[in-house]
């Protein structure tokens, strides 16, 4: 089969070769892969972020695809079948441990050793992919199999981040960074009802395509001041504030959070990334700060796409870039030049 293996952390990061299709194990499903999203996360892959990677790594953690084989202790409680459309998820739990126990299954230890595109697993920047059963989630009719794959990765981890800080019908909102995930994060935002949705960024591009999605407001902090242009918004300041930019720095969300409100932190930053808070604020504030991995895959992907389904989010807006698998090098260096909203690539 065509795959995008890994080549080195210097660029191109990728290379196109002819590898052995995966055969699915006893608890597997094979996926023959729709499209994969091109996600900023595997840009800290490359560069070592997350620790040594293998040559030949197949990448991609954001995929989407249709049912192929199912392995023989397949348990299938979605009853699926050869050719049904999936997404799958990057986040593998074991489904048995306390977290998942608890609903916190995006924290499972085991889930942590076995990232399909990120740890341990090969991902889906590839023709085929094998993946335990517990992550293949399917699409309802009516969800274009190729532009569900941000499903899987940004649209997921927005929308758990959105839940955890509790942004529901009228809730203020500021989103700082409006890549990807913040970009969806504006969507589902709109979807859940909250009012005001900012939108922070450097880049106009970025922001016209925030307004697109659901923004009520946009700012550009190179061009004006966000502090002051948030405070004459919401006076008292926004209920949550979103940090979704790939290095975090919380001073912008500590000067425009509400008393008593929340900040949410998805943005993984590199292994010497940190950041810090004056404390007086923070304790007569009462600010939560917390940080939010990914998503509950048997919860939260369900409830993504059931949105989709209904028409509420409309996932083609999102994408705007399809590549050809041949292109994949590319795709990565308009990434890491701020050119995408979401970019995918057709693999069917």
């Amino acid at each position: 089969m065509k795959a995008a293996t890994f080549r080195g952390p210097s660029k191109p990061y990728l290379e196109i070769k002819d590898v052995p299709a995966p055969k699915p194990g006893s608890d597997e499903i094979l996926v023959k892969v729709a499209a994969t999203g091109i996600c900023h996360s595997d840009i800290h892959l490359f560069k070592g972020d997350f620790g040594p990677v293998r040559q030949g790594f197949i990448p991609g953690h954001e995929v989407s695809g249709w049912v192929e084989e199912l392995g023989p202790d397949v348990k299938n409680p979605w009853g699926l079948k050869k050719g049904d459309p999936v997404i799958v998820s990057w986040i593998v739990p074991d489904g048995i441990c306390k977290y998942c126990a608890s609903g916190k299954e995006n924290y499972c230890p085991t889930a942590a050793g076995r990232m399909p595109g990120l740890v341990g697993l090969n991902g889906g920047h590839a023709e085929y992919i094998t993946i335990p059963e517990i992550a293949v989630i399917p699409l309802e009719k009516g969800v274009d199999v190729y532009y569900a794959a941000p499903i899987a990765c940004a649209y997921g981890t927005a929308y758990h981040a959105l839940r955890e800080a509790g942004v529901g019908p009228g809730t203020s909102l500021v989103i700082i960074g409006v890549g990807g995930v913040g970009l969806s994060a504006i969507q589902l935002a709109s979807a859940m009802g909250a009012y005001p949705i900012i939108a922070v960024d450097i880049r106009d591009y970025a922001l016209d395509k925030a307004k697109e999605l659901g923004a009520t407001h946009v700012i550009n902090s190179t061009k004006e001041d966000p502090i002051s242009r948030v405070r004459d918004i919401l006076p008292d300041g926004a209920d949550v504030v979103h940090e979704a930019r790939p290095e975090p720095d919380l001073k912008l969300s500590m000067e425009v959070v509400a008393r008593s409100g929340t900040i949410v932190v998805t943005g993984l930053g590199g292994p010497k990334s940190s950041f810090s808070v004056n404390v007086l604020p923070f304790v007569i504030n009462g600010i939560r700060i917390m940080g939010s991995l990914g998503y509950r895959p048997r919860l939260d992907l369900p409830e993504i796409i059931r949105l989709v389904a209904s028409g509420k989010v409309d996932i083609k807006k999102l994408v705007s870039h399809v590549y050809a698998p041949e292109q994949i090098n590319e795709a990565y260096e308009n990434l890491e030049k701020g050119l995408h909203a979401r970019a995918i690539v057709k693999w069917s």
